[in-house]
């Protein structure tokens, strides 16, 4: 059964009476296919690169199963429409809008999916294709597949506003987007907020990810002034629009248009535009969609397509059942790349709006603005286009069009968002483009739109990032700081930033910048005494000889560092000297301000939170504590008319709704309200958790407790999380309420412990202070072991962790942490120890199977010994693709290739995007029973082996690759099959098939058979050129080892090395040099005993 409301979306046509804009909320089932329960264990950063950064999972669960399992599933629909434009927004998925359409001409302006079938694309796994999604702090952000906060507004203007937003937990930034449609305008408008409440500096990007439909008919349209496109980390530009589809290949096409991406998928960022639109157009519906914003806040204008190829092909049918190919026309603020992170200061609050409309007949744009598109544009002869769209109605318009002082057209016109305008005009000299001129200006002469056709010089490409150096090659203390800084920034998951400061630190211990950076490192993991070393070396150096100092950067988190450590009056002395210039003059104040509020002096803390506010005047945490001290001064009417005044600026504010509630002795009523509607499960806790904090932190002990209360008094989710127990244990104890806390430290050990994760520095005081109550809890222990674990200090998390399994040996994922921990420490034979205690106390956890048997690997087990570990528990490793992996992989190092064949034939598989692990695991399965089948002098069978090995089954999610598959290795075996049955010309056309193969300067394997094949074809030049080129390329790959521009993928230098270490033997032994190939061999499987071609090497 379809979903209701899509039809209703597009087949409304009509003008509504009045023109007024309509909202509403409403229940609709919509055909999805069903994720599985979340991960039960937390997953912790092992270097995992995604979409180019950091891939963290922990504070959140990991969401990687997905079944073919497909229901009507009913979502809560935010509905928003004019006469002119319908969206529906799904909070429930992230917040993203699912649906746009033009009802001018049914033109769904934004991708439309009929249902929701998720991909692993997104940070946590599962990910929604289509519509408009918002990615903050990072891309495909954690949440995009979570619900989260939602409410509705009406504004006086007669527009009405969907906000959407959370505070995410990575970093707890808090973000909002209020999407709106006004009256008589065919717009749809975001507004967008990004604010830093933390005490500390946070990096963060922001793009909008928009989807169109795409097919042979449409045109990504840049500005007319791009002329060159970047990839992804700028390490590769392009010529724009023509240049290579695929890099690498040397065909050159128009790279503006969907169809010719016949190779491969691609990421293109426009470049250097001085100009505030992008757009797209379908010319088969002659429609399309455009985006405006101002490009000095919102710079970032990016298209991205799966392609016109077998790739594209397999994603489209991964993402949605019935609803056609898609490329995204996404957009950023603050960010012009992916990865391009900036840096938002404590209590900064970033602000900027984006307006979507369709456009049609106008048969494509160069240039928009909020009113209106324009295309103009050679056709026929001495012809030009002018075609214009408006966003409203403008009766008695006026079109003009010149050459130079000459006017060529001058019309008046009614024009409104259902009335396009389109024409022809003849020019006089077609030589000079840059003398023509179009505007569209309304009845009283206000420019709406304008556009001079841009003629742009030939200029080189622009130069490519140098890219980050290995440590020592940098010669001096700034560039080492830099370097770092950026490593920092961009949140780069293959390399740590610590490694350039800790060198800059060797040549120089008193270096102030560094020092700050360390110093602010150290204050993350909670690691005060190392913070306060770095930072006081800091201050001490740039305040030598009773210097003033310019930068109050250390001053401040030096303030928040006493503050955090219980030294107040430091604290003090600290923040106010930070005061002195206006870098952190404003965050100061508003710690002074909390710190008066502790010690209960609201008149200082009402002085320091208005000097704050001087500065940092729209700060919602500044705003919020101000509302707070009116309410302690009895300043009721003031305390409300400022909540008024924050939920103005932000409608889904936590805080000011907590405030708001107790001022009116509401208790937590704010969770439970008709106007503001709170995210579910995790989110839920964790945003409630946020502002319990708060409260915590200006000593309002009893107003935290009266939120915690009235949350688990609501029941779900709040009353099942310990968390929220923990809490609320921790705020009796501070009222020296010893009987109920421990009662709550009770309940909490009789709840789940799944997925309660903190995160909070001011945490590991929280936890330190219960474990000293109940020093005996092993949850205690486990939740404090998470804690540190993540915040960096692994090997103090890690003896908590022990010391819970030590009092309960049967908690599985307590036992399985100390595995994982002890596994990172490359301590193997403690890690099996534990990880055989989580599975004799769970056997049903699949990842506790999937990591066991990759220390169990690393431990240099027999395969047939960890096979036979793995078939004991065969049903609880069926239940997860990545313990299946392994499985596999068992049987093909173990010569059971039927066995391996046979899942491989009936399971389906679910990629990763990036991923295609299991497509590999097949081509071996058939490739080595090919080989087997080759040595029994079964030459047919093994033929039919190596050609099996040569596809690309639907059921494992993969498709060919542009850079080419396996055919080198595939018609050399299979030509040296023909051969043994002396058919020499299909022998030969095989080699041949192998010896053409072309791998664009990869070094993989694949390349040594196409040297064995050209060798087979006496073409010895061409083979000794190949082998020079294997032997440049190895020389590369060993010196570069680490990709620290990677897309995705987990560190593994292991691996790496495993695999360089197998190309250098097999470079050897084209070489002839076998004994030293053979060495190669048996090095590269003693660093990860999984290469299994190296072992087969060695074997022969």
């Amino acid at each position: 059964m379809k979903s209701k409301f899509l039809p209703l979306l597009l087949l409304c046509t009509s003008p509504l009476l009045g023109q007024q804009v309509n909202m509403k909320s409403i229940t609709e089932k919509i055909p999805t296919y069903q994720i599985g329960s979340p991960e039960i264990d937390p997953i912790f950063f092992t270097g995992r690169v995604y979409q180019g950064a950091e891939g963290y999972i922990y504070p959140y669960p990991l969401y990687d199963v997905l079944t073919e399992k497909k229901t009507e599933q009913e979502y809560n629909v935010l509905r928003l429409d004019n006469q002119y434009v319908d969206i529906s927004i799904l909070p429930e998925i992230g917040g993203r809008i699912f649906a746009a359409a033009d009802k001018t001409n049914n033109y769904p302006f934004f991708y439309t999916q009929t249902g929701v079938k998720p991909a692993l694309i997104g940070m946590l796994g599962a990910w929604l294709s289509g519509g408009v999604e918002w990615n903050i702090p990072d891309h495909h952000r954690a949440s995009s597949y979570m619900p989260i906060n939602w409410t509705m507004k009406e504004n006086e203007d007669g527009s009405k506003t969907i906000w959407v937003g959370e505070t995410e937990l990575r970093h707890r930034l808090k973000w909002s987007v209020g999407v709106s449609v006004y009256p008589n305008r065919s717009w749809v408008e975001a507004k967008i907020k990004v604010i830093n409440p933390t005490p500390m500096i946070q990096s963060m990007l922001y793009w909008a990810n928009v989807s169109v439909h795409c097919n042979d008919q449409y045109q990504v349209i840049f500005p007319p002034d791009v002329q060159f496109g970047a990839d992804h980390h700028k390490v590769y530009f392009t010529n724009w629009p023509e240049g290579e589809t695929t890099v690498g290949d040397g065909k050159t096409e128009d790279l503006s248009w969907w169809k010719n991406f016949t190779g491969s998928s691609r990421s293109i960022f426009a470049w250097g535009s001085e100009m505030s639109f992008l757009a797209g157009y379908d010319y088969g519906k002659d429609a399309g969609t455009v985006h405006v914003a101002n490009r000095h806040v919102v710079p970032g204008k990016k298209f991205f397509l799966w392609g016109n190829n077998a790739n594209g092909e397999m994603w489209n049918k991964i993402l949605s059942d019935n609803d056609g190919h898609y490329l995204e026309l996404m957009v950023g603020g603050y960010s012009d790349n992916q990865p391009d992170y900036s840096w938002i200061n404590p209590g900064e609050i970033r602000e900027f709006s984006q307006i979507w409309y369709p456009v049609k007949g106008i048969k494509g744009v160069k240039n928009a603005t909020d009113d209106a598109a324009v295309n103009f544009e050679p056709t026929e002869g001495n012809n030009y286009r002018v075609g214009y769209c408006a966003t409203t109605l403008y009766e008695n318009a006026r079109v003009i069009v010149k050459y130079k002082d000459r006017l060529l057209m001058d019309k008046r016109i009614d024009i409104d968002p259902d009335k396009y305008f389109l024409d022809q005009v003849s020019v006089p000299d077609l030589s000079d483009a840059s003398a023509l001129y179009t505007a569209l200006y309304d009845a009283e002469g206000n420019l709406l739109v304008d556009y001079r056709p841009v003629v742009l010089d030939e200029k080189p490409l622009p130069k490519v990032i140098d890219g980050t150096q290995p440590v020592k090659e940098y010669k001096t203390n700034e560039e080492l700081y830099l370097a770092g800084l950026r490593v920092d920034q961009f949140n780069n998951a293959r390399l740590d930033y610590m490694d350039f400061y800790n060198e800059a630190l060797s040549r120089d211990s008193m270096d102030a910048r560094v020092n700050i950076e360390v110093g602010k490192h150290y204050i993350r993991q909670g690691k005060w005494e190392k913070a306060a070393l770095h930072l006081n070396r800091a201050q001490a150096r740039l305040s030598h000889d009773y210097t003033t100092v310019k930068n109050t950067e250390a001053l401040y988190y030096l303030g928040y560092l006493y503050q955090m450590t219980g030294n107040t009056a430091k604290a003090i002395d600290a923040y106010w000297a930070a005061t002195w210039t206006p870098d952190f003059k404003h965050r100061s104040f508003y710690e002074l301000a909390v710190l008066a509020v502790k010690d209960k002096d609201y008149k200082q803390a009402m002085d320091m939170i208005t000097q704050s506010l001087y500065v940092g005047g729209r700060d919602l945490q500044a705003l919020t504590l101000k509302a707070y001290i009116l309410r302690m001064q009895g300043k009721k009417e003031e305390a409300q008319e400022t909540i008024r005044y924050i939920q103005g600026i932000d409608p889904l504010d936590y805080w000011s709704a907590a405030e708001a509630s107790l001022a009116t002795s509401q208790g937590a009523s704010f969770l439970n309200t008709g106007t503001n509607h709170n995210s579910k499960g995790i989110i839920a806790v964790q945003e409630l958790l946020e502002v319990v904090s708060n409260y915590m932190t200006i000593g309002a002990t009893e107003d935290a407790l009266t939120l915690l209360n009235g949350a688990i008094a609501l029941g779900e989710p709040y009353a099942s999380y310990p968390l929220l127990y923990y809490y609320k244990a921790y705020n009796l104890l501070k009222q020296n309420n010893q009987t109920e806390a421990v009662a709550c430290l009770d309940k909490a050990g009789s709840l789940s412990p799944l997925n309660n994760y903190p995160f909070r520095i001011e945490e590991i005081n929280l936890f330190e202070t219960l474990l000293k109550e109940s020093p005996d809890n092993s949850y205690l222990h486990y939740h404090l072991g998470n804690l540190l674990y993540y915040l960096g200090q692994k090997d103090t998390g890690l003896s908590h962790w022990i010391r819970s399994t030590e009092l309960d040996p049967s908690f599985a994922i307590a036992c399985r942490n100390v595995g994982f921990g002890y596994g990172c420490l490359n301590e193997l034979d403690k890690s099996m120890k534990y990880y055989d205690m989580a599975i004799k106390a769970n056997p049903n956890d699949p990842l506790l199977l999937t990591e066991s048997d990759k220390i169990y690997e690393q431990a240099n087990q027999p395969a047939n010994v960890r096979l036979k570990r793995l078939e004991s528990y065969l049903k609880t490793v069926m239940k997860h693709d990545d313990a299946v992996m392994r499985l596999l992989a068992l049987y093909n190092a173990s010569g059971q290739y039927d066995k391996a064949i046979k899942i491989l034939d009936n399971r389906h598989f679910h990629l990763w995007e990036g991923g295609g692990q299991v497509h590999d695991i097949y081509v071996d399965s058939h490739m080595l029973k090919g080989m087997k089948l080759l040595k029994g002098k079964r030459y047919k069978d093994a033929i039919r082996e190596f050609e099996l090995a040569n596809q690309y089954p639907v059921n494992l999610e993969v498709a060919p690759s542009p850079r080419g598959g396996y055919e080198a290795k595939v018609y050399y075996l299979s030509g040296v099959a023909y051969e043994a049955m002396s058919q020499a010309d299909k022998a030969k056309e095989c080699f041949e098939k192998s010896a053409n193969t072309d791998f664009r300067n990869r070094l993989t394997d694949l390349n040594y058979y196409k040297v064995k094949s050209l060798r087979k074809l006496s073409k010895n030049e061409e083979a000794n050129a190949t082998l020079a080129d294997m032997q440049k390329s190895l020389e590369h790959m060993q010196k570069n080892l680490m990709d620290s521009y990677a897309k995705f993928g987990e560190a593994n230098q292991n691996v790496q090395q495993s695999n360089i270490l197998y190309y250098s033997g097999l470079v050897h032994l084209l070489q002839n040099n076998s004994s030293t190939a053979n060495e190669e061999f048996k090095q590269a499987v003693q660093l990860y005993p999984g290469n299994i071609w190296a072992k087969l090497m060695i074997e022969k």
